[in-house]
Parts: C-alpha cells; structure tokens; sequence
C-alpha cells in the first residue's frame, strides 16, 4: 500500500511537471527594433564623425537585457557595436575590433 502511494505520487509529480509552461522569453517590439537601429546609427556616426548614411547595420539581436546592433564603418577593421535598453535607448558604443586598429 505505502509503495503504490509513492508511485501514485511520483507520477503526479512528473504529470505536473511535464504540464506545466515553458517560460518565454519577452519579445521586442517591431517600433523598438527600429528605434534601436536609428538610435545607434545616430550614435555611431556621431562617434566616428562621419555622415550617417555612410553606414550600414550588419546584424540586430535582442535578448532579455536589450538590443545590439552591429554597424559597418567604412575603412574600419571591424564593426562598431552599439547596445540599446529594451526600448531603443542607446547605452553604449564601442569598436569591436582591436583598438590599436582604430
């Protein structure tokens, strides 16, 4: 009696558990994700000192903590990152190549 408890009650557990959820992670809105490129397109050419629309977005990623973007400079050896908050707002720019290449 006591062994088909324990089993009644494991398989409860594993039901409820194979039932349950999966957490999803939180989407960024379509106005974010452009918001995002804009801002960091701003904010590099702003960075670099050159005209904005010499510069192209190579690759845009979101993930819990916020959105990055990945800018092509022309002449850079690599590209310029920029990492945004989930609404767009610019957090920080930075060159991801080797410094002594700037």
């Amino acid at each position: 009696m006591i062994r088909a408890r324990f089993i009644a009650a494991t398989a409860l557990a594993m039901a409820t558990f194979a039932f349950e959820a999966p957490v999803r992670a939180q989407s960024v809105s379509a106005d974010a994700l452009l918001k995002a490129k804009n801002n960091c397109l701003a904010s590099v050419a702003k960075t670099v000192g050159i005209p904005r629309g010499n510069l192209k977005v190579i690759q845009q990623t979101s993930n819990a903590s916020g959105i990055s973007v990945d800018v092509k400079v022309p002449k850079a050896t690599a590209p310029w990152g920029c990492l945004t908050d989930r609404q767009g707002k610019v957090e920080d720019v930075y060159f991801k190549g080797s410094e002594g290449a700037l």
